[in-house]
């Protein structure tokens, strides 16, 4: 029998700060693509909006890392919130007066993943200081159930309820969750002391350069983070190359409509929650190997038999228990992050593994979209269904012995890993 730990009020209020944001994101992901299509019939420029909202991760991602290290995460993530709360006034202000452009939407979109880019890796590395190393991993299950209930299922649709009373609405609801989410962030009471930087590195540049080397030097020479951000972004670019066309799948293989496809989403969210739900006594079950194990097949097959079926309500039950392996993963993955990873390197391991995915995922979409054009959607899942089965086959095994001793139970962060690999510490 396990002991059902209680999460401390601290860990509450990062929660409801970070669910406000999601249910911020949610409502946003509907809402700027529609306001795009106000100003433009032009599909190019109406995706060169979503690609400016990803752009930061992959410019300003290892240098967002750096500062969150640097820095005090609390008055980090507020300010990032704040300063996308501000992005966001400007463009309700520009709407309401029908003063929007494409161009001034792009760069609102750019700005708002900067502050993206600072703040998720910032709230991810200061969850060790708020809960004990034992509960990390019921933490980061609490957040990924906040994170899928308000993007996944009250944002979208709130985002599609506002935008039809008045396009404004929708930006002015996220500026305003937004500035609640740091209002009670900056509520939050965790000790932060500042890391000490090396007098001997009088050189600012070289200093930067240092530390952004370090995070990436952790990454590629520790043996369990190296192949698990391989994993990662295998699994982004299967995941990208799935959504990039399952579009074109529901409405033309499956013939469900759009209502259809709204419901093929809304239950693969369900299995996400649900996997959010279970995934502490999932992993605490069969051991933290044999949970990314069965998560990968599962993933692997549910995609792969989405190219043997033709009816909608069984996709729609494949894609639910995709979203269940998917979040099985992400909850163990940055669970595990969070452990073995020294406090004052978090950020910057973080920044790196958000680089990985956020490169893989529109690979993915890209590679699929042109299989697809030539083949069909269906034989594409059989590809990548196989490719991400082919890529556990190979990095499971060595992740194993690793991934076993590296769950939290209890050990102080960055200790977990004793006896199988040194863990990276950085020189203060």
């Amino acid at each position: 029998m396990t002991r059902q730990s209680s999460l401390p009020r601290s860990f509450w209020i990062l929660w409801t700060a970070t669910t406000a944001t999601n249910l911020g994101d949610g409502i946003r992901l509907v809402a700027l693509p529609l306001l795009a299509t106000q100003l433009t019939r032009d599909a190019g420029l109406i995706a060169l909006v979503t690609v400016f909202t990803y752009l930061p991760a992959l410019l300003v991602g290892p240098i967002a890392g750096v500062f969150v290290d640097r820095a005090r995460k609390r008055g980090l993530i507020a300010g990032a919130h704040i300063a996308r709360a501000a992005v966001l006034a400007l463009v309700t202000v520009l709407t309401w007066q029908g003063s929007l452009t494409i161009p001034a939407l792009c760069v609102a979109a750019f700005l708002y993943g900067v502050g993206e880019a600072v703040g998720d890796p910032a709230a991810h590395a200061i969850l060790p200081r708020l809960v004990s190393t034992s509960d990390l991993g019921q933490a980061n299950s609490r957040l990924q159930s906040g994170m899928i209930m308000g993007e996944m299922f009250v944002g979208r649709a709130a985002g599609g309820v506002l935008f039809a009373v008045a396009s404004f609405w929708p930006v002015l609801a996220n500026m305003l969750l937004l500035a609640a989410a740091a209002a009670i962030v900056l509520g939050l009471r965790v000790d932060e002391p500042s890391r000490a930087r090396s007098a001997a590195r009088r050189n600012r540049l070289a200093e930067f350069r240092h530390e952004l080397l370090e995070g990436l030097t952790v990454v590629v020479h520790s043996r369990l983070l190296g192949r698990m951000s391989i994993l990662l972004a295998v699994w982004a670019g299967v995941s990208g190359a799935f959504w990039g066309i399952a579009t074109i799948y529901a409405l033309r293989d499956l013939h469900s409509g759009a209502t259809g496809y709204g419901v093929m989403l809304a239950l693969s969210a369900l299995g996400s929650l649900a996997g959010a739900t279970v995934a502490i006594r999932f992993v605490r079950a069969l051991g933290a190997a044999r949970a990314t194990a069965v998560a990968v097949i599962i993933s692997a097959a549910s995609i792969a038999a989405l190219a043997l079926t033709t009816d909608s309500w069984l996709a729609a039950l494949l894609l639910a228990f995709n979203g269940f392996a998917v979040t099985i993963w992400n909850v163990m993955s940055v669970t595990v992050r969070q452990a073995t990873v020294e406090p004052a390197l978090l950020g910057r391991v973080s920044s790196m593994y958000r680089i990985l995915a956020t490169l893989a995922m529109p690979l993915g979409a890209g590679l699929a979209g042109l299989l697809a054009s030539d083949v069909g959607a269906t034989p594409v899942f059989a590809v990548v269904a196989a490719v991400l089965a082919l890529a556990g086959a190979i990095i499971i095994p060595g992740l194993w012995p690793i991934l076993e001793k590296s769950w939290p139970r209890g050990q102080s962060s960055a200790e977990s890993l004793g006896g199988v690999e040194a863990p990276m510490r950085v020189d203060t």
